[in-house]
């Protein structure tokens, strides 16, 4: 998801306020991509919640280590090709489980195991960019009702606005605008998490999810009039950087050798977050007075909570010959929260530089949230199949649901004075082969995502500037012992 909020964190709506796109940045960080982690995981598109015995099922279900009997230690990198064909690496995954032995008994305790894993649960990485020529509306047409104190002053001192704060674009005169996006970082998770069989027919789990985040964008929007003297833009840098836990309980049943049945349930994981944004503006008329500067900053800390999730499977176990794992999971985004915002918000107040102590209204924020954020529904369907022995082909599919209203652009609630991309619905393609030997095991996987997007040059609008989505490519191995 692009940049969604926070860069001007109550800026734009007038200089100290808090603004109503923070709901936006907290459903940066609340998303994940719910198919990643080790290559055989990934390849079946992250249906493994009835199967278990996979490291990756500790960040959904840990029930799945009770399904060892052995030690497992697992390693898992991946390189990824972005929507504008840049590579970047990460460290999909890292698991070691310890299993505590056979008990030898067929009722009651069997054996159980302790897992310590790492899952990638998120690549912010990517890059846009979106030109329109010809448009005969302007930025500045808007920026007296619904931009910020700091960005609304910054243009009249520039020359952007007249001393009546009417835009110098003329009547019928057409411009060029170009919309980028750049950001970078990543959301990841360690697991530390316990499974129990009991009577080869009931597994439980338990686990602690530990977070960080580490996240930065910078957004531009430029505006190039025919007078090459013209030219002006509005860039807004964001960076966070954060911690949070949350906990995981989760159950399968072996109903028959055949079919397996997975519950799990996944606490909202708690944030602390701290931020620092800037915005700077400029205009290249060269009869202008003043020159481009800072004309806005945060330096924030708040807390976050994510929804929780709830999580259903179904296993079907066909021999030795064939895997097929089937999965639901829901989380309703209109449940997420702000809270303790603490820090101080910068910007001109006249010709001053000035800080001011942020103010945020937290029961406005969660009925904002509560209005525009949707339920979101994850289907994922994947299986494997014994090609000879040792060797497996897998596929899978995943499709995430759309987290944000279809109204919430338009609605003049919520105002914003640079670019703003909206997610829609998530599809995911995956496929892969493995290997297995007595002890070692390798693997490799393929995961297509397609995000459709619907990207706005600035809000409210009642059209998208682009409704093209972010298509890239993760390429991952696994290389593993079982013993």
């Amino acid at each position: 998801m692009k940049r969604l909020g926070l860069a001007a964190f109550g800026l734009f709506l007038g200089f100290g306020s808090m603004s109503a796109q923070n709901a936006y940045d907290a459903l940066n960080i609340s998303r994940e991509d719910p198919v990643m982690g080790t290559a055989r995981y990934s390849a079946m598109a992250g249906a493994f919640g009835a199967l278990g015995a996979n490291a990756s099922t500790m960040k959904d279900n840990p029930a799945g280590l009770g399904v060892y009997s052995k030690w497992d230690l697992t390693f898992t990198p991946n390189v990824y090709v972005t929507n504008d064909n840049s590579l970047g690496c990460s460290v999909n995954n890292f698991g070691l489980i310890i299993n505590f032995g056979n008990s030898g008994k067929r009722n009651g305790y069997v054996t159980s195991s302790f897992g310590i894993g790492y899952s990638r649960l998120k690549n912010f990485k990517s890059y846009s960019s979106v030109v329109m020529r010809n448009k005969t509306t302007s930025m500045t047409d808007d920026m007296v009702d619904k931009a910020s104190f700091a960005v609304k002053n910054s243009a009249q001192q520039l020359g952007l606005l007249n001393e009546e704060w009417n835009p110098i674009l003329a009547e019928g005169e057409k411009i060029d605008t170009r919309v980028r996006f750049k950001e970078n970082g990543g959301i990841g998770e360690w697991d530390f998490s316990y499974g129990m069989n009991v009577s080869n027919r009931f597994y439980w789990g338990i686990g602690l999810g530990v977070t960080s985040l580490d996240y930065t964008q910078l957004t531009n929007y430029d505006e190039i009039f025919y007078n090459p003297d013209e030219n002006w833009y509005l860039d807004n840098y964001y960076e966070a950087t954060g911690s949070g836990f949350n906990f995981k309980l989760g159950a399968i049943a072996r109903v028959t050798d055949f079919f397996r049945v997975g519950l799990a349930f996944h606490t909202p994981t708690f944030w602390t977050i701290d931020q620092y944004t800037d915005q700077n503006m400029d205009y290249n008329d060269i009869n202008a007075s003043h020159r481009g500067t800072e004309i806005s900053a945060t330096d924030l800390s708040y807390s976050l909570q994510t929804p929780l999730k709830l999580q259903a499977s179904l296993g079907f176990v066909i021999g030795k010959r064939a895997i097929i794992g089937l999965e639901y999971q829901f989380a309703d985004y209109s449940a997420m929260r702000l809270t303790d915002v603490d820090g101080d918000v910068y910007g001109y107040e006249g010709s001053h530089w000035t800080a001011r102590y942020a103010d945020f209204d937290e029961s406005e924020e969660k009925d904002r949230i509560n209005e525009y954020m949707n339920a979101t529904h994850t289907i994922k369907a994947g299986a494997e199949i014994n090609i000879v022995k040792g060797f497996a082909g897998r596929l899978g599919a995943a499709y995430v649901t759309k987290p944000v209203k279809d109204e919430a652009a338009k609605e003049l609630w919520y105002s914003s004075d640079y670019p703003v991309s909206l997610p829609k619905e998530t599809l995911y393609l995956t496929g892969g082969l493995g290997y297995r030997g007595e002890c070692f095991y390798a693997d490799m996987a393929l995961v297509y995502k397609r995000q459709a997007n619907m990207l706005y040059d600035y809000l409210p609008a009642d059209k998208a500037i682009s409704d093209d989505g972010n298509n890239n490519m993760n390429i991952m191995a696994t290389i593993g012992w079982k013993f």
